[in-house]
């Protein structure tokens, strides 16, 4: 729809037939309509707000648009989903207890498709462990970021078979800082 249209119905506050001030929007239809007369001012319009409904402020900011940001420090990228610990549903109600077993399961197929292969697996492994180093030196977020990039850049090329997934990770850590520039020497990324 042109945005000339959008302009033109966001300027119209009377009707030109009646003269009247009681427009009303069809939210549904897209047409913005008088009250009095019936005629359709506007059409086509396009509904800009959430296609959600919220009946109270609270409502309103718990519902998000979006979900978390892509990050490089979760093997998936984060951005698969997972069945959740708590025993209740998505409307906050508590699961049956005839269904808890059929949900256990499904939460430990989730966790072994998740990771499949042994690339996956070494991938999880080692994002914890360059998560958990990171987190010891207190490195910012983009230099984890960095290094997990970093890192993931290595094993695409193959260069993680026979060493360690410690050193490797050490090594991105490094190289992430160097980038950064995030001064921290080799010997305190070796300890």
């Amino acid at each position: 729809m042109p945005t000339k249209k959008i302009e033109e119905a966001e300027e119209v506050t009377r009707c030109p037939e009646c003269n009247s001030g009681h427009l009303s929007f069809d939210y549904e239809r897209g047409e913005l309509i008088c009250e009095e007369c019936g005629l359709v001012l506007t059409d086509q319009m396009i509904d800009q707000g959430p296609e959600w409904r919220a009946f109270d402020v609270e409502q309103g900011e718990k519902r998000a648009r979006t979900g978390a940001p892509m990050t490089y420090t979760i093997h998936d990228k984060g951005l698969s989903t997972t069945i959740g610990w708590k025993n209740k549903d998505s409307y906050g109600k508590s699961i049956p207890t005839r269904n808890r077993a059929q949900l256990y399961r499904l939460r430990k197929w989730q966790r072994r498709i998740r990771v499949s292969n042994a690339t996956e697996r070494n991938l999880a492994f080692a994002l914890s462990e360059l998560d958990r180093m990171a987190s010891g030196m207190g490195l910012p977020r983009n230099v984890r970021e960095t290094a997990a990039m970093v890192y993931r850049k290595a094993v695409n090329k193959n260069l993680i078979r026979g060493r360690s997934i410690e050193g490797v990770v050490a090594a991105s850590l490094y190289a992430a800082c160097r980038q950064c520039n995030v001064p921290r020497t080799l010997d305190e990324i070796a300890n």
